[in-house]
């Protein structure tokens, strides 16, 4: 890897243009939606990209709203559109006690990938938006989702700011929605109508995309929704529970799938105990009045109660409509919508959670045979059942090794590394080498060919599909784009075990 110096973490704010947004006359900085007149802006970094962040797609869940459904908000008011939004309430990854990439104990604090930091708030359910200033009508849409085990993230994560791709494309719109997690988002409580709420908020903002993109110069019917980690596995449950009205006209699913192991759920919780000895720990012991009594509490009194007792696990839930038990039997009923979809993972993902600094515990064998028996491998499982339904499936696996992204205690393609190059954001560190410039706009160019035309875009641009028993190797130390035998990538699968 070529080593470069980090910039001072003061750089960060003036490289995604945080600190100074530069109003514009343009009318098409104000745009009418559900939510209000929103007024966003420009700055400097990216001339040409208007930028509406912070815009509330839902109620805020707070209150007597805390665990009920997303509602659409809706308003006639003025809306300052100039602040991307909190993250919803998490405990930050910093203070989890365990070492990895995003967090390393012991080790540069500022080398590492930067998950959501905060700030944090319950009144949460927003999302941003990216378009070119062009005037151009029906472009494609990328919708990304982060990741974060269903109990972390935010779209507030710098690394998640996609100005400098939509500057240079000038052809595609990016939006990134928040969404609840953890037990605001998977209470898994006794006297609740639905369980998986952070899902069902995906699909409210999904639904909020379709309605208003056009206003920003979007194509309504070009949505393609990218999921990352536990935001694949979330789109993949979303995909099958609306079959028949996805929305989306494509989805890439990045680093999971709905057949990943434990699928996010952990053991069933089928007498609610997490939920009561959180309630129980804040005075709210009369289990018919749990719910009631913890709305009383603030979210911070009640991630303190998680933060204490890391047994308490809070992610999604088997309920047979959002969250089925067999998705091996969903595919033989084929019921899943028939969306084009990519479906890759990373070389070397486990490295994210190596023992720092890399010793003896755990080797890059040992790591490789877990990113294999997991990530590789199911998503090699999943595109085998796709096909089986005929449907049109793309393969991936990316392979980068950047310095600013990959620390020497955990070197190569490690989960989530990819994320940078896709959104231009990889300086945010230190500076990329010239190749390693060249992988990101291929990257990003890859992106907007599926966004632009999911059945026909990437076999123009000479992806094989899974189909044509072919996939591509991504930011590999020769070429960025580089096409392979389905063999070459998949053959490991036959000799491991895959637990879904």
């Amino acid at each position: 890897m070529h080593q470069s110096n980090l910039l001072p973490i003061i750089s960060l704010f003036a490289y995604l243009g945080i600190c100074s947004p530069t109003p514009s006359s343009s009318s098409n900085l104000e745009v009418k939606t559900d939510s209000g007149v929103l007024h966003g802006f420009i700055n400097q970094v990216a001339p040409h990209v208007q930028q509406f962040l912070g815009v509330p797609f839902a109620q805020p869940p707070i209150g007597s709203r805390r665990w009920l459904p997303p509602s659409r908000f809706r308003s006639n008011s003025s809306f300052n559109a100039s602040d991307i939004g909190p993250a919803c309430p998490q405990i930050p990854i910093a203070d989890q006690g365990n070492s990895s990439v995003y967090a390393p104990l012991g080790g540069n604090q500022t080398e590492y990938f930067p998950p959501s930091m905060g700030p944090f708030s319950e009144d949460c359910l927003t999302l941003n938006v990216w378009a070119p200033s062009n005037s151009k009508k029906n472009l494609p849409v990328i919708v990304f989702y982060f990741g974060g085990g269903f109990v972390q993230g935010g779209t507030n994560a710098l690394y998640f700011n996609p100005q400098s791709w939509v500057e240079r494309t000038q052809s595609h719109i990016v939006v990134t929605p928040n969404f609840r997690s953890n037990i605001f988002g998977f209470p898994n409580a006794a006297g609740l109508d639905e369980q998986n709420l952070g899902l069902l908020d995906q699909r409210v903002s999904l639904e909020w995309i379709r309605d208003n993109i056009a206003n920003f110069g979007g194509d309504p019917s070009r949505i393609v929704v990218w999921g990352q980690s536990a935001s694949a596995i979330a789109l993949d449950f979303l995909n099958f529970a609306y079959p028949m009205d996805p929305i989306a006209s494509g989805m890439i699913l990045d680093s999971s799938t709905a057949l990943f192991p434990s699928r996010g759920s952990q053991t069933p919780d089928t007498a609610h105990s997490n939920f009561t000895a959180v309630a129980a720990a804040l005075g709210c012991k009369d289990p018919s009045s749990q719910i009631d009594c913890l709305r009383n509490s603030s979210w911070q009194d009640i991630e303190a109660v998680l933060q204490a007792d890391s047994s308490l696990k809070f992610v999604t839930v088997v309920d047979e409509n959002i969250v089925f038990s067999n998705y091996t039997q969903r595919y033989e009923l084929g019921a899943l919508s028939s969306i084009p979809a990519i479906i890759g993972s990373n070389e070397h993902e486990f490295n994210e959670g190596i023992p720092y600094p890399l010793g003896p515990l755990l080797n890059q064998t040992g790591s490789d045979e877990i990113t294999n028996s997991t990530f590789l491998c199911t998503a090699a499982l999943t595109s085998r059942l796709r096909a089986s339904e005929s449907r049109l499936t793309y393969r991936f696996r990316y392979d980068g090794n950047f310095s600013n992204i990959s620390p020497s205690a955990y070197p190569g393609a490690y989960h989530a590394s990819e994320l940078p190059l896709f959104f231009g954001t990889a300086d945010l560190h230190a500076p990329s080498t010239a190749y390693e410039n060249k992988v990101s706009r291929a990257l990003q160019d890859l992106w907007l060919d599926f966004a632009t035309d999911p059945k026909g875009g990437l076999a123009k641009a000479g992806w094989g599909s899974y189909g044509d028993g072919k996939a591509v190797l991504l930011g590999g130390a020769d070429v960025p784009v580089r096409e392979i035998e389905l063999s070459q990538l998949e053959g490991v699968c036959g000799s491991v075990t895959i637990k879904t």
